[in-house]
């Protein structure tokens, strides 16, 4: 006993534990988040909302889009502003990339009523989703989740039927394990991450909307007809030569959302997994319907090489999800533009799930006429 009271008092452990204390205290307090990671998911999380919010006074949006990569990539808030302008809308978008249903859960939780105009959400949908919803909190969303307030996100993930085991715990309340990584690739790479900083600060966005796609890569020129082909023909070795459209990179990533696409189970019947994110729909569809704004549901083109798996069985269990999750608020309000850039969309599409600048163009246009046709004059 008297060796451990010893080692207790011993002052350069206490003067450890002082530094690591002071260490999360700073964490804690934000001094860090200028720093972070370019286009990590902690990094894209603060950018958005931070530049949505900052940028209130010059677009105040009555639509709100929220969702995944697939809205970020796939919607031009520019292109949606100038269609909808004559007829008295203003949009904005907090999708974010990556962002599972807890964590658009939580930006509107916690930025919702900062934006008093809002009239209609629309949430961009992926017709798959359902099908690979999981109960392990992995390290993405853990990472967005603690930007956005990690003592909330504690109990949060417990309400969205996560199984979280003890190490998620310890990720969520403390800054300095979940900005490991990042404070190790800050001390590897510390000159290229200043340059990066500085790239920021020299060329600040002017716009009132974070982003906007400018890949100009296409799937076209591969011709993928089906995941085995995509999966063939993308692959690090295959004889397939990389288009002028395209490059190595562009390929890899092509590759990827095939071995995405891969994992999403073929028989659209109803799992115990469609309906743990029905459920979850319903807690963040009820946050929006409580403030009594109105939910538009959209389904969003993407690559007609998976088309097929999104069958009329597939539709059916999210009609029947979402007309559950929406109740009782309001009933489903739908549009589904799926097949809106044609049968043989490779030349819009960057890869198998994201709209290339073209397809982000083409399908903005189709989306703001069907909003047109909608909602009317304000």
């Amino acid at each position: 006993m008297k060796e451990l009271k010893s080692f207790l008092l011993d002052k350069r452990l206490i003067f450890a534990l002082v530094i690591l204390l002071f260490v999360e205290v700073l964490l804690q307090s934000g001094i860090y988040k200028p720093m972070l990671k370019k286009n990590s998911y902690a990094s894209n999380v603060n950018r958005v909302t931070d530049h949505v919010l900052k940028n209130r006074d010059v677009l105040n949006p009555d639509i709100l889009i929220v969702g995944t990569s697939v809205a970020f990539e796939g919607i031009s808030v520019r292109i949606l502003n100038e269609e909808l302008k004559a007829k008295g809308w203003k949009a904005q978008s907090i999708a974010i990339r990556g962002s599972e249903l807890v964590v658009q859960h939580r930006i509107l939780e916690k930025y919702l009523d900062q934006f008093p105009n809002v009239k209609y959400v629309l949430h961009i949908l992926e017709p798959g989703m359902a099908w690979v919803d999981r109960t392990e909190a992995i390290d993405p969303t853990l990472a967005m989740l603690s930007e956005l307030g990690n003592f909330r996100a504690i109990p949060l993930i417990g309400e969205f039927e996560y199984e979280p085991k003890p190490n998620n715990y310890f990720f969520l309340a403390l800054k300095s394990i979940a900005y490991r990584k990042d404070l190790a690739d800050l001390f590897i790479n510390f000159n290229e991450r200043l340059k990066a900083i500085a790239r920021k600060n020299k060329n600040p966005n002017l716009n009132p909307w974070d982003y906007e796609n400018d890949n100009i890569e296409s799937m076209g020129p591969y011709h993928i007809t089906s995941l085995e082909n995509c999966l063939e023909i993308t692959k690090f070795d295959s004889s397939f030569p990389i288009p002028a459209e395209s490059n190595f990179d562009h390929r890899r990533m092509i590759h990827e959302t095939c071995g995405v696409a891969s994992t999403v189970p073929k028989d659209p019947k109803d799992t115990e997994d469609t309906k743990r994110y029905f459920r979850r729909l319903k807690k963040m569809y009820s946050l929006i319907g409580e403030r009594k704004i109105h939910i538009i549901d959209i389904f969003a083109p993407y690559s007609t090489a998976i088309r097929e798996f999104n069958s009329k069985e597939r539709m059916l269990v999210w009609e029947k999800g979402l007309t559950e999750a929406l109740s009782p608020y309001q009933t489903l309000d739908q549009i589904d533009l799926q097949d809106s850039l044609g049968t043989d969309n490779g030349e819009y599409c960057f890869d198998l799930i994201h709209l290339n600048k073209a397809g982000m163009e083409k399908f903005t246009y189709i989306l703001s006429n069907a909003l047109e046709n909608r909602l009317g004059t304000k």
